[in-house]
């Protein structure tokens, strides 16, 4: 969106600094009055280029740091959250439901398990992150796996992909049939 406000800016700009200069050259006019041009359409697209990116960024989410997007996913595995918000985490969430208690089984079976989001966290400018994840099953950091996961904002927060999470699921040989 940035790019189609600039266009007509950046346009008026040279309109504005060739209608300058060429007035400059055939009136016999000073350069002083090509440096006004040139100034007054400078700040008219530096005001323009403002303007832009902060109703962009008015807009935009805040982009959560790795430590947050690592909070919310372990606060999906809490036993106490109720399912209806467990899922909310989850871009399309309600195809997951019938695999929470499969989700608790690999929990007890993988106590030690040592997981999290780790920095950096990189804003996709189309809404959506990505992060890496790392996993340690057996939690001695002998085999500590990594992935790429995304985040979609979607209903007003910040959600993992759906298809990132059936793959950790994959790689993890879990299966649900929100996965396929």
């Amino acid at each position: 969106m940035l790019m189609r406000l600039r266009r007509p800016v950046t346009a008026a700009l040279l309109m504005t600094v060739l209608g300058a200069s060429i007035a400059a050259c055939g009136g016999g006019d000073d350069e002083s009055k090509v440096a006004a041009a040139r100034s007054s359409a400078y700040a008219a697209l530096s005001s323009s280029s403002l303007a832009a990116a902060a109703t962009s960024s008015a807009n935009r989410p805040s982009i959560p740091t790795a430590a947050q997007l690592d909070q919310q996913i372990k606060s999906a595995l809490d036993p106490n959250l109720p399912d209806a918000e467990r899922t909310a985490l989850i871009e399309d969430g309600d195809a997951f439901k019938d695999a929470i208690p499969d989700m608790y089984k690999a929990l007890a079976d993988h106590p030690h398990a040592v997981y999290g989001v780790k920095d950096p966290v990189f804003d996709n400018h189309d809404g959506t992150l990505t992060a890496t994840l790392s996993l340690d099953k057996d939690g001695t950091g002998t085999d500590v796996r990594t992935t790429v996961v995304h985040f979609v904002y979607k209903d007003g927060r910040w959600k993992i992909s759906r298809t990132d999470l059936c793959g950790i699921l994959r790689s993890a040989d879990y299966k649900t049939a929100a996965c396929g």
